[in-house]
């Protein structure tokens, strides 16, 4: 616990680092044993191999010898023998252990009590033992001289192990050495791998730091395309939406101070202007038809006015939603109802295209100003003559099942297979299991909507398949979209699209679309914009059930 509580302590560049240090030696370690074993296991092998080839050579030679008693060829071919390296004792003993042929002349006609080769005689194949001969391990190893399968002697010899044990020595030391080696260039690794992933993550830290200490002007870039890349797009929204908020906080108490301040004197010039006699006689002379002419011209400024100052006050209040059960399609088609007169002004022609959605527990009159305003854009985007496009749709999250990649929800059991077959097995279910998360991830990060303009609005170059802001699997979601064939939208100005009082109209107040992008967000909902200048503007609304 006391080591877990000091990792806990440390930096995360140093957790990092710790951890991936403690990875890369275990892996070492592991690898370097296995090396150290499989050399081990060469040596000793090869020892085994050439003692067994030795044995067999002096049995094949010595059987017609052996059969003749002839001595002096078997002592011969045990001499010769001897020159090997390790050899210790080389021999030809007959079937009941007497000594026919030494490496030492004094062993002669001696019978050895222990006779570990008479179950070499039993199983017609060699005998090898292992064990320690004086002050050092020796290989003992026996075969029968066979003549028509028949054992007619036997041929020994005893093998000294040191050498090989010297050369496992030596290759544990090299193996040592390339373990150093080898630790050496795994902390670097760490430290420099720690170094690039810590890297983004501690300007993050910091950047975040600085948010914190109330600093707005920060620029956060998106670097990567993985998690770290997800968190640092996270937090740019979070940035902008923290700085519309706060924007849109000190802009709300200073709208309603000055709309209180503009309303009261706007009321009295309203019931002055209002007030003032006209005569008949005058209108009809020019003086007092320039005069009436201005009266208009100050009623219709002053009216100018108190609708903005309407929309301040609409804008800066934090009135909750009144929820009622609403029908969207309902609503949509009551503005179009509303704004019919300026469309048909400028010859515009409204396509509908409104899917089956439930009825849901919305705002009325917000969602009713959301639609109007997006409807009166779309028509001044177009000047005279374009096509109005509404879809709404209802669309759910969708969610892929394990069993769909291979059948593989979980890993195999593993029959007793060869060592190939096993490995590709779990090759591919690991491969399985990448292809199960991927899917997974895209299934919960995004849907597509089908979207299929009219011909007549020129959209053929637009994808047939809109993206729209992430899903939670099995959630479903209403979603809206106001397209048009207008002027489109820069991408200058898209970034301050939603901006209070941000407007490119000669007469706009810059608040219809902040005031919208308001109230979808009370409405737990999100709000898109794609365009593309010169060929048009779509604006997806996503409101999750």
């Amino acid at each position: 616990m006391r080591l877990l509580h000091l990792f806990s302590q440390l930096r995360l560049r140093q957790k990092f680092s710790l951890v991936m240090s403690a990875l890369v030696m275990t892996i070492i370690a592991v690898v370097l044993y296995l090396l150290y074993t499989q050399q081990k296991s060469a040596i000793l092998a090869a020892v085994h191999d050439s003692a067994v080839d030795l044995v067999t050579a002096l049995a094949v030679t010595g059987v017609g010898p052996s059969m003749q008693r002839d001595y002096g060829v078997m002592q011969g071919l045990v001499d010769g023998f001897r020159q090997h390296e390790g050899i210790r004792q080389v021999m030809i003993l007959s079937l009941d252990g007497k000594v026919l042929a030494h490496t030492y002349s004094s062993m002669h006609d001696s019978v050895l009590r222990e006779l570990p080769w008479r179950r070499a005689d039993a199983h017609r194949s060699s005998i090898i033992l292992t064990y320690k001969l004086t002050d050092e391990n020796v290989l003992d190893v026996t075969m029968p001289m066979l003549a028509d399968k028949i054992p007619q002697a036997y041929a020994r010899a005893i093998v000294s192990l040191r050498p090989a044990e010297e050369a496992v020595r030596l290759a544990a030391g090299n193996i040592f050495w390339l373990s150093v080696a080898s630790l050496g260039v795994a902390l670097f690794l760490a430290a420099f791998l720690s170094g690039l992933v810590i890297k983004p993550l501690k300007k993050l830290y910091h950047e975040a730091l600085q948010i914190g200490r109330g600093e707005r002007d920060i620029r956060i870039e998106v670097t990567a395309s993985d998690e770290i890349g997800a968190l640092q797009q996270a937090l740019k929204t979070m940035i902008e939406e923290v700085r519309l908020r706060s924007r849109l906080a000190a802009l709300g108490v200073t709208m309603a101070n000055l709309s209180h301040e503009i309303r009261t004197p706007l009321a009295a010039i309203t019931r002055y202007i209002n007030e003032v006699p006209t005569n008949s006689d005058e209108l009809e002379t020019p003086t007092g038809a320039a005069r009436a002419q201005r009266r208009e011209q100050v009623l219709s400024q002053v009216n100018r006015l108190n609708d903005l100052v309407k929309e301040l006050l609409l804008f800066s209040q934090n009135r909750k939603l009144v929820l009622s059960r609403t029908n969207i399609n309902d609503l949509i088609k009551q503005s179009l109802f509303l704004l019919e007169a300026p469309l048909q002004a400028r010859r515009i022609q409204v396509k509908e295209n409104f899917g089956v959605l439930p009825v849901i527990p919305a705002d009325k009159n917000f969602l009713q100003s959301v639609f109007n305003n997006l409807i009166s854009n779309a028509a001044e985007a177009m000047n005279d003559e374009g096509t109005l496009y509404i879809q709404t749709c209802l669309v759910r999250g969708q969610r892929h099942a394990a069993s769909e990649l291979n059948g593989t929800k979980s890993m195999p059991l593993l029959k007793p297979v060869s060592p190939a077959s096993r490995w590709r097995r779990i090759s591919n279910f690991f491969r399985n299991r990448a292809q199960l998360e991927q899917s997974e991830k895209s299934a919960a990060a995004s849907a597509d909507i089908e979207f299929s303009p009219p011909a007549e609005m020129g959209l053929d170059g637009w994808p047939k398949k809109l993206d729209m802001p992430p899903l939670p699997p099995e959630k479903e979601a209403i979603v809206l979209i106001f397209a048009d064939n207008g002027h489109g939208i820069s991408n200058d100005v898209m970034d301050q699209l939603f901006l209070p009082f941000f407007t490119t109209k000669e007469n706009g107040t810059g608040l219809g679309l902040a005031l919208s992008h308001k109230v979808i967000q009370e409405h737990r909902g999100k709000i898109h914009v794609q365009s593309q200048v010169g060929k048009g503007t779509i604006f997806i609304i996503v409101l999750p059930l």
